[in-house]
């Protein structure tokens, strides 16, 4: 056996020194992980201020992969790459507050996990080893817990940080759960019940239903299949009406208070309003699926900006879905038809470029 041994070392040697040669010669530049904007994208353009910036995009699980040194990339060519997951259909997204990205993926089935810090991708796929069947919205709590609508199974999901599963919601009237959203402060969660043209309020204590918030109509605080929701700092709920094409405002108690835009082609309107998130002063953004875009209201609901196009490249839309902005005003949406997840910062009230 030793003898053996030391005969092979030299072709060993030999086959290594050789591959060495070949990857110094080839370069292997470095690449950042996600994709980037070759020149700062900025809204409005100059000579305005900006007051959005965007930031890049994840749609596969080599977006966050450890950037390989040279004997990785070696390793990596002797016995292939690893295993690449894409993004088939992302409808919903949301971010912990450590920064890890969950996207609920209609298509995968599944809810892709991007932690970008750990440099890490993970996926949960169901519960009990039964495969999610419509994964279609996402929402996080202040303790990072993990809230998944699925459609299919008509249920609510929770999980918790580490993924492990918690509970589910549901209740025999639940027909098709789409949007959810948390209001941490009164322990509840808000179920969108798209065919039954409602919104449910469940307890996060005990997972019992402890209400029902409108009823199908076009006056004020109903709805025509309404589709995605969020909640604000101060426990009020924002509703995208999808038929209405309008956003529907209630109070923390519940109480119908407002609504955002109307049916329309114009700034200002809606003809498919889907996700809808609120930044740090209170801003209102809506994605709009029919007009690939992303339209920016104040609390009052006046339009302040609008932006993104249809089209493939960063800071473009095709058919835009869900919508999450974290604590640090960074802005997230689910470009569902370009199978991705883009990143913008919203600079802040006044800001040039902080």
């Amino acid at each position: 056996m030793g003898s053996i041994y030391l005969k092979r070392m030299p072709v060993i040697r030999s086959i290594f020194f050789l591959l060495t040669l070949s990857f110094a010669s080839w370069g292997f530049a470095e690449e950042p992980t996600g994709e980037y904007a070759e020149e700062e994208l900025v809204w409005p353009a100059p000579p305005q201020s900006p007051k959005i910036r965007y930031l890049q995009s994840f749609s596969t699980s080599d977006d966050v992969a450890a950037e390989k040194g040279f004997f990785g990339k070696i390793i990596e060519f002797i016995i292939g790459p690893d295993d690449i997951v894409d993004l088939v259909k992302p409808m919903g997204v949301a971010v912990s507050s450590t920064g890890k990205l969950y996207v609920a993926d209609v298509a995968g089935k599944r809810i892709h996990i991007f932690d970008k810090l750990g440099q890490e991708y993970d996926s949960i796929d169901g519960v009990s080893g039964v495969q999610f069947g419509l994964p279609i919205e996402i929402t996080i709590d202040d303790e990072d817990s993990i809230y998944i609508a699925d459609g299919l199974q008509r249920k609510v999901f929770k999980f918790t940080r580490e993924g492990a599963f918690v509970r589910s919601f549901s209740d025999e009237s639940l027909q098709r759960p789409t949007g959810v959203a948390v209001d941490s402060v009164r322990q509840l969660l808000f179920v969108v019940d798209t065919p039954a043209h409602n919104v449910k309020v469940f307890s996060l204590q005990d997972g019992l239903l402890k209400g029902v918030i409108g009823k199908r109509g076009v006056d004020d605080g109903t709805f025509n299949f309404p589709g995605f929701a969020a909640t604000d700092a101060s426990g009020a709920l924002y509703v995208t009406d999808s038929m209405n094409k309008k956003i529907r405002v209630f109070g923390a108690d519940q109480k119908y208070r407002r609504s955002i835009g109307k049916p329309g082609d114009g700034s200002g309107s809606f003809s498919s309003p889907k996700g809808i998130a609120v930044d740090s002063d209170g801003h209102v953004y809506v994605a709009d699926v029919a007009f690939d875009n992303i339209q920016i209201f104040d609390k009052e609901g006046q339009l302040l900006l609008t932006f993104g196009t249809s089209g493939q490249r960063p800071g473009e839309f095709w058919m835009p879905a869900g919508l999450f902005i974290d604590k640090s005003d960074r802005i997230y949406v689910a470009d569902s038809y370009n199978k991705r997840i883009q990143v913008f910062q919203y600079l802040g009230t006044g800001s040039d470029s902080e």
